[in-house]
């Protein structure tokens, strides 16, 4: 689902807010074959304050 989607579906419920905080990606492998190329990650953080 896009951010927009998940935006739209909690706002009919409450107050939506979405926090997102970036990380450096861990790599336990030092081969160049690894199936993630990508040097961080994204958590999101979805909040729903009910009405």
């Amino acid at each position: 689902m896009s951010e927009n989607e998940i935006s739209s579906i909690m706002s009919a419920f409450g107050k939506y807010s979405l926090k997102t905080t970036d990380y450096q990606r861990f790599k336990a492998d030092k081969t160049e074959s690894r199936n993630h190329k990508a040097d961080s990650t994204t958590e999101y953080l979805h909040i729903l304050k009910k009405k």
